[in-house]
C-alpha cells in the first residue's frame, strides 16, 4: 500500500508530504473561524497558517534527513517525516512549541554528530547553548539536559570536561540574557522560572471521540514500535544502537516532562518518537499490519483535525 512508496521515495511524493501538510491545517478551517482558530497574541493569522503549514512540514523533513543521514535508520525514506506530521495533529497552533522543536532538533543532531569523536567539546557546548535557548520558551526543557549525559555516556566519550562544557553552554545564554535585562533596565519577571503542575490523567474520559480515537490508535503503533525495536535492535550497527539508546531515553524524558509540565510539552516528545514508530513502519515483515496501523493513523488524524482543535 502506501507506505512502500515512503521508501526510496520518488520526487512526488516529497510534493505530496507538502499537500499533507496543507490540508491537516486547512482542513479544521471547515468547521472553525480563521481568525479564532489561528488567534495569537501579537501575530497575525494568516502568519500563523503559514507557519503552521511550514513548521512540521520542515521539522519532519529535516528530522528524516538526520535519521538518514547520520544512519540511525539507513533504508531512505520520508515515513519518519509523515509520521511527525501525523502525530502533529494534536497540536495546531503552538508557534512556541514550533520553534522550541527546532531547536532540540540542533541539539539532537550535534548530539548524533558526537559520535567516535575523543573530544567533542563542540558539539556538546552547541547542544547545550540550543538547549538553553529552547528554556526561553519552554523553562522545564532545562532537565533535558540529562539527555546530554546521557548521549555522552551511550557514545563512550563523557567525562568531568564534557560536563563542565555542558554547564558553560547553558548558562551562556542566561548570562547574556540577564545582562541584557540589567543594561535595559527591564522588568526581570519577564523571565520564566520553572513550575511544575502535573496533568490530570482523570480528564481523559472527557474528552471527544475523535481525540481517544486518535490516542488509542497513537498507542497502538506505540506498543507495536517498541517491540519492533526491542526485538532487532541487537542487529543494528553500533552507532544506530547505541543512538536509539539515546532517543529512547529522550522520549522517556520528554513525556516525564510533559507530565508535570503540561500540555504544550508533548509536542516535544514526538521527535524521538517519530524516528522510533518510523523504524517499525520501515522494517518490519509484516507489512498489511503496518499498512493497516498507518492508514488508520492517517484517517484518525484528518477526523481529529476535523472535529476538534488542541
Amino acid at each position: 500500500m502506501f507506505l512502500k512508496h515512503l521508501i526510496n521515495p520518488k520526487p512526488s511524493v516529497i510534493l505530496l508530504f507538502l499537500f499533507l501538510c496543507v490540508m491537516l491545517v486547512l482542513f479544521p478551517a471547515l468547521r472553525f473561524e480563521v481568525e479564532s482558530l489561528f488567534f495569537h497574541s501579537f501575530l497575525n493569522s494568516f502568519i500563523i497558517i503559514l507557519f503552521a503549514i511550514i513548521a512540521p512540514f520542515f521539522l519532519g523533513t529535516g528530522l528524516n534527513n538526520i535519521v538518514y543521514e547520520k544512519n540511525i535508520i539507513r533504508q531512505d525514506n520520508l515515513v519518519v517525516g509523515f509520521v511527525f506530521v501525523l502525530l502533529s495533529s494534536f497540536f495546531i497552533n503552538a508557534v512556541e512549541a514550533w520553534i522550541s522543536a527546532f531547536l532540540l532538533l540542533f541539539m539532537f543532531n550535534f548530539l548524533v554528530e558526537s559520535y567516535q569523536k575523543d573530544l567533542p567539546f563542540s558539539e556538546f557546548y552547541n547542544a547545550s547553548i540550543i538547549l538553553s535557548l529552547a528554556t526561553f520558551f519552554y523553562p522545564n526543557l532545562i532537565f533535558l539536559t540529562l539527555i546530554l549525559i546521557i548521549a555522552g555516556i551511550n557514545y563512550s566519550n563523557f567525562n568531568w570536561r564534557i560536563l563542565v562544557t555542558i554547564f558553560l553552554g547553558l548558562i551562556t545564554p542566561q548570562m547574556f540574557y540577564f545582562v541584557f535585562l540589567f543594561l535595559k533596565g527591564m522588568d526581570w519577571s519577564f523571565y520564566r522560572p520553572i513550575t511544575v503542575s502535573k496533568v490530570n490523567f482523570l480528564m481523559l474520559e472527557e474528552l471527544h471521540i475523535s481525540k481517544k480515537t486518535l490516542a488509542i490508535i497513537f498507542l497502538v503503533i506505540v506498543i507495536f514500535s517498541f517491540f519492533e525495536l526491542f526485538t532487532w535492535l541487537y542487529k543494528k550497527s553500533i552507532k544506530s544502537r547505541r543512538t536509539f539508546m539515546t532517543i529512547i531515553w529522550f522520549f522517556i524524558f520528554a513525556v516525564i516532562i510533559a507530565v508535570y509540565s503540561g500540555g504544550e510539552y508533548f509536542y516535544f516528545s514526538f521527535l524521538p518518537l517519530s524516528v522510533i514508530i518510523g523504524n517499525y513502519f520501515v522494517y518490519t515483515k509484516n507489512r498489511y499490519i503496518a499498512d493497516c496501523l498507518f492508514f488508520l493513523l492517517v484517517i484518525s488524524s484528518f477526523y481529529y483535525r476535523h472535529m476538534i482543535t488542541f
